[in-house]
């Protein structure tokens, strides 16, 4: 049982003993005030009798939503279904905006997400201020994303195309797909593994760590990541030829790098094993003895 749903069925207990909804659970409830839940709770609830009370319970009103100096802060989620555009006016959501369907996404203030992102439309979706989004970021069908403003994703990340032009950190995974330019110069770092499907051309200048695997495909043949410093996983890159990472020291899976000639480094920890291009540790010595050689030499006037 992971750390949430031990927290929401904690008060779901305080809400069945006093039949007062705490404020705790306010985001796990939609729009108009009808119980939502979050992912592992269905289970719960409904293993046992007396949970799932919680699925009846109605929030009012007068808890659902207030105003501030931003504008409309929505307290529970949002959850649509329909193939009908959506426009919202809220400057803050607690809870999730979730959204099933196939209408355009319009949320010109909205600020931040306390919970995930998570929709299925192949339409617009523009949200021009939107800066954070505490849980998952999922927008799957649609290559219209307009989000330049946002800089922090605290759960996983999975988009097609192109990574936000303002991201800069991850929580857990990123995946990017049908992203054939790989560019960002603010993404700094991705908490699990970092995949870019089709990526020919990766350039992440301000990338430093990444948690889990480096996942490319044998599209890639260029990879410049000039302050990459580790990889948690696997760093499967076989098919790259251009491969810049000068201060990379830590892969703690398997590192391949057969055809980026000059890249080997002895400085570079690897847990697992490294396919090294051939003849590329041999020059490397080579050089290293040549630079040593030429270091210690006496020039005579």
């Amino acid at each position: 049982m992971n750390p949430e749903t031990r927290i929401i069925l904690k008060h779901i207990e305080k809400y069945l003993a006093t039949g007062v909804v705490p404020d705790a659970l306010i985001p796990y409830y939609d729009q108009h005030g009808k119980w939502f839940g979050a992912p592992g709770i269905w289970f719960h609830t409904k293993r046992c009798a007396r949970l799932d009370a919680i699925t009846s319970s109605h929030l009012s009103e007068s808890r659902r939503s207030y105003r501030d100096r931003s504008g409309i802060v929505l307290r529970t989620s949002y959850i649509w279904r329909g193939n009908t555009n959506i426009h919202l006016n809220y400057s803050k959501i607690n809870g999730s905006l979730n959204v099933k369907g196939n209408g355009m996404i319009h949320a010109p203030w909205l600020r931040e997400i306390g919970g995930s992102l998570i929709s299925t439309t192949s339409q617009r979706v523009c949200l021009p201020n939107l800066r954070k989004v505490d849980g998952y970021f999922e927008v799957m069908r649609t290559f219209d994303l307009l989000v330049p403003r946002l800089h922090h994703v605290g759960g996983r990340a999975k988009i097609l195309g192109l990574i936000p032009p303002s991201l800069a950190t991850v929580g857990k995974s990123l995946g990017v797909y049908w992203c054939f330019r790989a560019e960002s110069d603010r993404l700094k770092c991705v908490g699990d593994y970092l995949a870019l499907t089709k990526a020919e051309t990766v350039k992440l200048s301000d990338l430093q760590t990444i948690g889990g695997s480096f996942l490319l495909t044998v599209q890639t043949q260029v990879i410049h990541t000039p302050r990459l410093q580790s990889i948690g996983g696997d760093f499967l890159a076989e098919s790259v030829h251009d491969l810049h990472a000068p201060v990379l020291r830590s892969v703690g899976g398997n590192l391949d790098s057969t055809s980026a000639r000059g890249f080997y480094h002895p400085r570079i920890n690897v847990g697992g094993t490294w396919a090294i291009c051939p003849g590329d540790a041999e020059d490397w010595w080579r050089r290293d003895a040549a630079r040593k050689l030429m270091k210690g030499k006496t020039i005579m006037l």
